[in-house]
């Protein structure tokens, strides 16, 4: 009777990390009778990181509407937990207090990419508004402190929308205030103002993503075509995000020095807006992830170890969730296997060499059309786990 350690991410298009999960615990227990299976979906800060954190604590889900990052209305949740049924190593990690709530913000709920049409993305029009508005109702519910996973997000505002939803004044050259404040209006703004703004308890982002605000690697040049934005409107996009810092320079000296912080540049500036005016810190986001669910004592535990994502390739390398699952189950010497809709091919060669114990398999088809591979992900992810050759290495 073998132990099986089941840690996936989400299939992006088709399968919530919920999914990949439930699938490969169904083929293990067809496979292997008896077995004892645990199941840790993973998550990177964006979808489905509410869901999974607050899961893992037991916590409770608070309903809440809010704007999307175009401006239409639609519904969200906070995750709210009990610091004191949190693992020590989170705590520390996120340094809260030994009691009290934490509530869990996810950005991608309000101003995910996912949400939006190939035709709705183009970071000239999103903003972050939403965000600030789950995060003023996580105020208002008496919280101690605020986790913040800002992964897969369509902006690059800098947190600007958030922060006017908080209170920022933001107003034009009429002394209008600008409503829902996106990168399209920006050159109307003529003055800032942080003196209306509503406190905020000790915010952590969690974070895998060292860019910095402006540059070759900073949020405009690196992440905004992923975004829509059309690769020469770039350097456009940075001026005016300079102009923007030159008006809060005077509202907070640090603003140039706070753009040059590692982590500034992640999703389109939002921890450095809120940076600004609030007290942030960054948390690396598997680290995180690691500790709430107490993964490395599982592989320890593990015969086998299975990790999935949508694709597994170089970036997959950058401190991903399931790169680091089979990196901590070699230090183990724990057999482990990554099935993702895609893998490439130079990185598995690359891998198998350092991680010996390790196998890489595609539940992808490359004869079909991605919009088939993502509709038939399920069925696909089931055949592929069911014809592994396990037998050979348990």
């Amino acid at each position: 009777m073998a132990n099986f350690l089941v840690a996936c991410d989400k299939c992006k298009g088709s399968l919530s990390a919920f999914e990949v999960c439930s699938l490969a615990k169904s083929v293990l227990q067809q496979r292997f009778p008896g077995s004892q299976i645990v199941e840790v979906p993973l998550t990177d800060g964006g979808e489905g990181f509410t869901d999974i954190l607050t899961c893992g604590a037991t916590g409770l889900f608070h309903p809440i509407k809010v704007k999307d990052s175009i401006g239409n209305q639609k519904q969200a949740k906070i995750g709210l937990c009990e610091i004191a049924k949190l693992p020590a190593s989170v705590t520390q990690a996120l340094e809260l207090p030994s009691s009290g709530k934490l509530a869990i913000v996810e950005m991608a709920q309000s101003a995910g990419l996912a949400d939006l049409t190939s035709d709705q993305r183009n970071p000239w029009q999103t903003s972050t508004y939403g965000v600030g508005q789950m995060l003023l109702e996580a105020a208002r519910l008496g919280v101690d402190a605020i986790l913040l996973g800002i992964g897969g997000s369509s902006t690059n505002d800098i947190g600007l929308g958030a922060l006017h939803a908080l209170g920022l004044s933001i107003k034009n050259e009429k002394q209008e205030e600008i409503p829902f404040p996106s990168p399209s209006t920006w050159t109307n703004i003529r003055e800032l103002g942080p003196e209306s703004l509503s406190d905020l308890p000790p915010i952590r982002i969690a974070c895998d993503v060292e860019n910095q605000l402006l540059g070759e690697f900073g949020a405009t040049a690196h992440y905004g075509p992923q975004k829509g934005l059309p690769k020469s409107e770039i350097g456009l996009f940075e001026s005016e995000i300079k102009d923007l810092l030159n008006l809060l320079k005077p509202k907070e000296p640090k603003t140039f020095d706070l753009a040059k912080a590692n982590g500034s540049g992640a999703a389109g500036g939002m921890g450095f807006g809120l940076s600004l005016f609030y007290e942030v810190s960054l948390v690396q986001g598997f680290q995180l992830i690691s500790s709430w669910f107490e993964i490395e004592k599982k592989i320890k535990k593990a015969d086998f170890v299975i990790t999935a994502e949508g694709r597994f390739d170089q970036t997959s390398m950058d401190g991903k969730g399931p790169y680091e699952i089979v990196k901590v189950a070699q230090q183990n010497s724990t057999q482990s296997l990554v099935i993702a809709g895609s893998v490439d091919d130079k990185v598995a060669v690359q891998l198998s060499k350092n991680f010996p114990d390790c196998s890489f398999i595609s539940f992808g088809r490359s004869d079909w059309t991605m919009e088939k591979n993502l509709s038939c992900a399920r069925e696909n992810f089931l055949s592929t786990l069911l014809k592994y050759p396990f037998s050979d290495l348990i």
